[in-house]
């Protein structure tokens, strides 16, 4: 069995048909591209708008979520909030040495510099890809870059077997299929020694007490991703337009929140509620030594320990933050809300938020497994994944600033 990590902080040619991909000049990466990567494009920066919130350009529509400003800022407080209530670890799998990062879906880049910055891996290149260019380049360390990319390509524009971890956080809600991603990531991790560390929210509220109605309890609730036969990807009760109430009294209009967010999200056919599946998922993939750290963060300010209690504080604003993001485009489009009507509900479900006497709290899941040698996988009976087709794509990125 593995031991735990010690991550403590202290596609196409370029051609002016494929905008995100106009030649330019090289840029002296020490990747395994020649050297030569390409600058974004700016009309990808040409955001459209929804409820005068802003989202991503390139590939439209993939990806549920903002990326302005106000987002960005949300997803930084989420980060830190999520490393405090794992003991500041950046992350839990025993990589070693690593040269080679890749972060997933990077965000602002907080993680890829935060990493850079511990010097846990001093002669690592860390790079962090996205769908929206949106990191800031002041002050990023010389060994972090970023890149224009789709982790939902099966093509990832690097060498097979390359990387020695790769990293991803909250992408729930972003994917058709996590488990395709788990698949197309292990190609490129390094046989034998690489890793991948996935850290996922489950959104739905629990509760350890009689304080919130209808809600699980740990005993009651999966164990660490391990799914039963009773526990499927069959639908469960769900709320449709046509038949919402409001909330009673006693309802916690948070669990409805995320009950309507699940509902969305399924329809969208980029589901939110996996956290559960990533251990089945990743050893269905081929990954040995899979490994599961589970982690409660209180919603409010209820709990007696004060480290928890701060941390509790912070989450149950950073929530209330959220709720316009994340329910704006997805209750409008698929579940047909008006804004008027989600803005009603939202302000039920952040005064919900504000309720001491709920002893609510969300579970975050962080699963890492390791890519097996190939003597591994021939003993296993497994066949090394197929090379992807030949593209001599190149990713768009953007240097770090020094």
């Amino acid at each position: 069995m593995a031991s735990p990590g010690n991550g403590q902080s202290p596609g196409d040619a370029p051609s002016p048909g494929n905008p995100s991909l106009l030649p330019a000049d090289s840029i002296s990466s020490g990747s395994s591209f020649d050297d030569a990567t390409y600058p974004i494009d700016e009309s990808l920066r040409d955001y459209p708008f929804h409820f005068n919130r802003r989202y991503h350009k390139y590939k439209e529509g993939s990806y549920p979520f903002p990326n302005d400003d106000q987002e960005q800022e949300r997803m930084d407080t989420q980060f830190n909030l999520i490393k405090q209530a794992q003991g500041n670890r950046l992350f839990f799998a025993p990589v070693q040495n690593a040269r080679n990062v890749l972060d997933v879906g990077t965000g602002t880049g907080i993680w890829c510099i935060a990493l850079a910055d511990s010097e846990l891996f001093p002669q690592a290149q860390i790079t962090g890809i996205d769908l929206s260019p949106t990191q800031n380049e002041d002050c990023v360390p010389e060994n972090v870059y970023f890149e224009l990319q789709d982790c939902t390509d099966t093509d990832w524009a690097r060498e097979l077997g390359s990387l020695d971890f790769v990293y991803a956080q909250s992408l729930f809600g972003s994917l058709r299929s996590y488990s395709q991603f788990l698949i197309t990531a292990r190609k490129y991790l390094v046989p034998g020694s690489g890793w991948i560390e996935c850290c996922e929210l489950d959104i739905k509220p629990r509760c350890d007490d009689s304080s919130m109605p209808g809600a699980e309890s740990e005993s009651e609730s999966d164990q660490d991703g391990e799914t039963s036969p009773q526990q499927t990807n069959q639908p469960g009760p769900r709320y449709q337009p046509s038949n919402r109430t409001r909330p009673q009294q006693r309802d916690y209009a948070f669990k409805t929140f995320a009950e309507l967010l699940h509902d969305g999200s399924e329809k969208q056919g980029r589901p939110i509620r996996i956290a559960k599946k990533l251990r089945k998922w990743m050893i269905a993939a081929g990954y040995v030594d899979v490994q599961v750290v589970t982690t409660k963060i209180p919603i409010g300010s209820w709990p007696k320990d004060k480290r928890l209690k701060t941390i509790g504080r912070n989450w149950a604003k950073l929530v209330s933050d959220t709720l316009p993001a994340a329910s704006y485009k997805t209750f409008n489009d698929t579940l047909g809300m008006s804004r008027d009507e989600i803005e009603v509900f939202l302000a039920e479900v952040r005064q919900s938020l504000r309720d001491r006497s709920v002893h609510a709290y969300m579970k975050n899941y962080t699963v890492y497994g390791r890519r097996p040698s190939a003597d591994e996988e021939r003993a296993m009976g497994r066949m090394a994944p197929p090379p992807p087709p030949t593209t001599g794509r190149l990713p768009s990125r953007q240097p770090a600033v020094t």
